[in-house]
């Protein structure tokens, strides 16, 4: 690695207490790593610098040669390499990172946020027995034209700006419950929100198809 590209890295780990090399930027990150390590950072209320390598080839390249680590994310705290988002994430749920972060901001009080749930498949009959259930919602991930075929009453349809709405204004215990066609992207859209600190997520297991099968076959199957 040329001198310049370490000295202007070393800068940049040097200039905060914090500091994340990532995809895109804590406004607008441009992978799902890069997300979640951006919402645990900011899920503790602290500052923290950043570079966004999909915008600078010879940093991408070189903060891993630096680091000797792969991919990307990379988190720094205190010029100290952390690593890449599953060690945060783990380090977040063992109680290691607050520990860090606390030396990073000796002036500030660290509080831990909750670590993320852990979504939970359920029945279709055991979503239909939620129904009744006020402070429930019910989000299907589906497309618009899936839902001309076949739909059930009661589900929303999580589009884009519902899916703001919910992350800007929702209070993070609403418990949500999520349906597709068969239940893997529902699946992935519970590891999502929880990944945004949601405490109740739930996935439809089988999906739309399932509920067809099981508790309503008026519900078309496609």
């Amino acid at each position: 690695m040329e001198a310049t590209l370490r000295e202007n890295i070393s800068q940049m780990i040097s200039s905060e207490p914090v500091f994340l090399f990532m995809k895109g930027n804590p406004t607008f990150p441009q992978c799902g790593f890069s997300n979640q390590v951006t919402q645990i950072l900011k899920a503790y209320d602290i500052p923290f610098g950043h570079c966004n390598v999909l915008e600078d080839m010879d940093v991408r390249q070189g903060i891993k040669e630096f680091s000797d680590w792969p991919t990307i994310p990379q988190l720094y705290i205190k010029g100290e390499f952390i690593g890449g988002c599953d060690i945060v994430r783990e380090a977040w749920e063992s109680g290691e990172l607050t520990e860090w972060l606390q030396g990073a901001f000796p002036d500030k009080t660290i509080k831990a946020p909750k670590p993320p749930a852990r979504p939970k498949n359920i029945t279709p009959a055991e979503a239909q027995g939620l129904m009744g259930k006020a402070d429930y919602r019910f989000l299907d991930v589906r497309t618009h034209e899936e839902r001309d075929l076949a739909k059930v009453d009661g589900f929303d349809l999580l589009d884009q700006q519902l899916a703001q709405e919910i992350l800007n204004n929702w209070d993070k215990e609403t418990p949500m419950v999520f349906m597709c066609h068969f239940g893997g992207r529902s699946a992935q859209a519970c590891e999502y929100f929880a990944n945004q600190g949601f405490q109740q997520v739930l996935n439809v297991e089988g999906g739309i198809d399932a509920w067809s099968q099981t508790v309503d076959s008026n519900v078309p199957r496609y």
